[in-house]
């Protein structure tokens, strides 16, 4: 509310505010199948994102940023509850609406960013949905403790956010102390954090201290070089509470650009604080806690992608855990038609153990169209 009052005593100073706008309307259709072919299902997602800046000033700005789906197909027409599923915002505040919601279309708005901004000089305070990215590796992140995402949700480039107050005091480029406070309704939800940011040699690292939900925590992560191969982890220890006992998750990633033109990047997991879900198929694709990323106490990703043309490329992933079976291979295709539309052809299959009895259809290819604004 100060902020807003600040803000309309400037407009009222006669000191212009500047609206800035962009964004993108994707088609994406999914056809999912089990692997003898019998059974196919079609999925259609219409999506919208609308990315909205309100300076008003050099000090003070808003944003507001929304997405706007409209499903169809199957999950649509036969999963009890989908509709309530997508408007159920697990935010502090509810932001997320179904404007239709029936057995053939579901429409959701759903507004991931909607905070005030102060900067100045070396200081930053951000109040509102936001997103407090304080992870290192690519797959998982045991120090992101404000809004943890899945990696498998694609077609989420953004990231979800959180309702929080994030204060930032920059003395360089490269070093910082940062505190965030993530608002909840009791508790047991809420997560209060401090980290440092600074350099180590070559290597940029950084050092966490908080309370996660009901549990201590503290945390570390790293980035630089082993001559000439990217090195980053990151690292959490959660202290026992509320039931739980304590646990410790870990990440170690590595990348590499091969003389042929190939980038490859490994990483690997150590998740303690693993719980058992018996939808795995479900689980894998939806946001995770910091304390239980991943649907296995253990897990590993490699990638490599590569350059046919200059605007097309071929990329292939395999996530797996070294101590449960369960394999997820991703072969994707992007191509740029135009300098604002893109082509993504991508497919996820689901393999092992761990996934049976949890899904009909474990294989899916999804193309994606993308017009940016």
């Amino acid at each position: 509310m100060l902020l807003l009052t600040i803000g309309v005593q400037i407009v009222a100073q006669g000191q212009s505010p500047k609206f800035t706008y962009k964004g993108y309307v994707k088609e994406l259709g999914g056809l999912s199948f089990n692997d003898n072919l019998s059974t196919a299902r079609f999925d259609n997602i219409i999506h919208n994102r609308i990315e909205t800046t309100w300076r008003l000033n050099n000090q003070f700005r808003f944003q507001l940023d929304a997405r706007n789906r409209i499903f169809t197909g199957y999950t649509v027409s036969n999963v009890p509850n989908f509709g309530n599923f997508l408007s159920n915002d697990p935010g502090f505040v509810d932001l997320s609406e179904n404007w239709v919601d029936n057995s053939f279309l579901i429409f959701n708005s759903h507004i991931d960013r909607l905070h005030a901004s102060y900067i100045s000089g070396a200081w930053e305070a951000h109040i509102g949905r936001q997103r407090i990215n304080w992870g290192k590796t690519m797959v998982w992140n045991p120090n992101d403790l404000f809004n943890a995402y899945a990696y498998l949700d694609f077609d989420y480039e953004e990231r979800p956010g959180t309702d929080a107050i994030n204060i930032q005091y920059n003395w360089s480029f490269a070093s910082s102390v940062e505190v965030g406070y993530k608002v909840a309704n009791n508790a047991n939800e809420s997560v209060f954090a401090a980290m440092y940011r600074g350099n180590l040699g070559t290597y940029d690292v950084q050092f966490l201290a908080g309370r996660y939900q009901e549990r201590f925590t503290l945390g570390t992560g790293w980035s630089g070089y082993i001559k000439n191969a990217g090195f980053k982890g990151e690292l959490s220890y959660f202290f026992a509470g509320d039931g739980q006992d304590a646990s410790l998750s870990a990440s170690l990633g590595s990348d590499y650009m091969f003389a042929s033109g190939v980038f490859g990047s490994v990483e690997v997991l150590y998740n303690g604080g693993h719980q058992r879900n018996l939808n795995t198929a479900a689980a894998i694709a939806q946001p995770p806690s910091a304390s239980n990323l991943f649907v296995s106490d253990t897990g590993y990703f490699l990638n490599a992608v590569t350059s046919a043309h200059p605007l097309v490329n071929f990329g292939v992933g395999v996530m797996g855990s070294f101590t449960q079976e369960l394999i997820v291979l991703i072969p994707q295709t992007s191509i740029s038609l135009a300098e604002n539309v893109d082509l993504l052809v991508l497919m996820q299959t689901l393999h092992g153990s761990a996934f049976a009895q949890t899904i009909d259809t474990p294989n899916v290819v999804y193309s994606r169209l993308k017009w940016s604004f």
